[in-house]
């Protein structure tokens, strides 16, 4: 068969699966879309001036001074349902994704200091949680007559490197060599081979004919959240300026799973990939809410970076059965990679949030906040081997950028107990469009969320109800081959809400 071999390597093709991963995961843990309870959701998670609801306690902590009695709530959301198409080639596919969220618990206490409605009229303090993110998810992606293979970039991320260190020995275990795990395993199912092994060993290639098509899929399932544990303190002078801290405990989880497969005339091979993250970190947020008069409320507040400790393992499988190659490449083949485990820190980017409100004759209101977040300040460091993550520091500064995200809501009073509310969020796109020299794909990037509900309150009890519609357009590769336009994979994903929240006020 003729030899499919090239020389040249793009930036972007550099960038080892495991790098490529880093860049995507930075990304993920550190967008927040707030809205843990109904009430903040179905306005929008515009609640920067508001105040008065425990999820604002994640968006301006100065919101817990608006509190004129203790409140206990709780927020579930039985529905969670995500819908992700996926356009490939051509191809269009849909799955499905649902699971039951508890997504806020809070307590708040209120302090009267004295009767007066000038100087100090209380002190606030907070405890609970709030579900900053959800991040489940499935997709499935194939396509027949695929003019490039994955075979060609595992050929291509292994040139550079001797065969001979990736055969294993009694005495020698690439996989703890620092020899890239992919390049192992294809080695060891027959999909590279080597083109110079009398001067280095060090080139590869692959079996496939130049024109040959081949036959992809993918199987991806994605578990996880992004919960923050708050404790906010704050305090209110006169009903007219409120000022709150809050410390936040963010406890995260992901766990992927993906299941890639080739064929062709030649065969098949399966390469399944286990990844789960878990991390713990920090924050503080300050935050500020002025009413120049009783209708007005202007706030702003800034977040710190999250400074998280990070958790991962991993590992890999490779499988493969191949026919009318050669005697030492026909018939099946199998590789698993060790359970793979690796520390490290991870910063989140600092973020500023100002938010105005104006209320209507005591029947309605509004309320605008404005996010500014710069995505390239993501960063890891400390890797438990040493390591400092440049490569995957520089790759983030190259590929994302700042945003301005606006999120709006109303509410209006039907009647003294029951109230009607709606909110949009405008979610800014994070990334550059253009990284390496070349226009990038998620240039269309897009995130909107839609949001309505309805809140029942009598005496101390209260009850709201909320639906949310998010809708989210982003492109990710499988995966990328220098000589060749590899199409990015769109996704494109409804993600569906119902949120309960009850709370009794003491």
């Amino acid at each position: 068969m003729k030899k499919l071999y090239f020389t040249l390597v793009t930036l972007i093709g550099l960038m080892s699966i495991a790098s490529a991963q880093y860049v995507d995961n930075a990304l993920m843990f550190s967008q927040q879309y707030y809205g843990s309870t109904a009430r903040s959701k179905a306005m929008g998670n515009a609640f920067g001036a508001l105040g008065g609801d425990f999820g604002a306690l994640s968006i301006n902590p100065a919101g817990i001074g608006i509190y004129q009695r203790g409140e206990l709530s709780m927020t579930m959301s039985p529905i969670n349902l995500s819908n992700t198409e996926t356009s490939y080639q051509g191809n269009t596919y849909q799955e499905n994704n649902n699971n039951f969220n508890f997504k806020n618990f809070g307590y708040v206490s209120v302090v009267p200091m004295h009767n007066s409605s000038s100087g100090l009229v209380s002190l606030n303090f907070g405890l609970g949680y709030n579900r900053l993110a959800n991040l489940n998810s499935s997709s499935y992606i194939s396509a027949s007559n695929v003019p490039y293979s994955r075979m060609d970039a595992f050929a291509q991320n292994t040139n550079g490197i001797a065969y001979s260190n990736l055969v294993s020995t009694d005495t020698y275990d690439p996989y703890k060599q620092g020899i890239p795990w992919e390049s192992k395993l294809a080695w060891e199912n027959y999909l590279i081979e080597v083109t110079n092994p009398n001067t280095g060993g060090d080139q590869y290639s692959t079996f496939l004919f130049s024109d040959e098509s081949v036959k992809q899929l993918e199987s991806a399932s994605h578990e996880g959240f992004i919960n923050e544990y708050v404790a906010s303190f704050g305090a209110n002078f006169g009903h007219k300026f409120y000022c709150g801290m809050t410390f936040g405990m963010q406890d995260l989880f992901y766990d992927e799973a993906k299941m890639y497969s080739e064929s062709g005339d030649w065969g098949k091979f399966d390469y399944t990939n286990a990844e789960r993250t878990s991390g713990i970190g920090y924050n503080f947020k300050f935050g500020l809410i002025y009413r120049p008069v009783p209708v007005l409320r202007i706030g702003a507040a800034i977040h710190t970076p999250t400074y998280y400790y990070m958790k991962e393992s991993y590992s890999s499988v490779m499988s493969s059965n191949l026919v009318d190659i050669n005697p030492d490449a026909n018939g099946t083949h199998y590789e698993e990679t060790p359970l793979g485990n690796y520390d490290y820190d991870y910063n989140t980017p600092l973020r500023f949030i100002g938010s105005i409100a104006y209320q209507f004759a005591k029947k309605g209101l509004l309320s605008l906040d404005y996010e500014f977040v710069d995505y390239s300040n993501m960063k890891y460091r400390r890797g438990s081997d040493g390591y400092q993550f440049g490569s995957e520091n520089s790759n983030i500064k190259e590929i994302y950028q700042s945003v301005n995200n606006i999120r709006a809501g109303a509410e209006y009073r039907i009647t003294d107990a029951f109230s009607l509310r709606g909110g949009m969020e405008f979610l800014g796109n994070p990334y550059k469009s253009k990284s390496f020299g070349v226009d990038q794909p998620n240039v269309d990037y897009k995130f909107t969320s839609y949001n309505g509900g309805i809140g029942y309150r009598a005496g101390i009890f209260s009850a709201d109800v909320t639906y949310s519609m998010g809708d989210r357009t982003n492109y990710m590769y499988m995966y990328q081959v220098d000589g060749f336009n590899v199409e990015a994979v769109k996704y494109h994903t409804r993600l569906h809400e119902v949120l309960f929240t009850f709370a009794i006020r003491m």
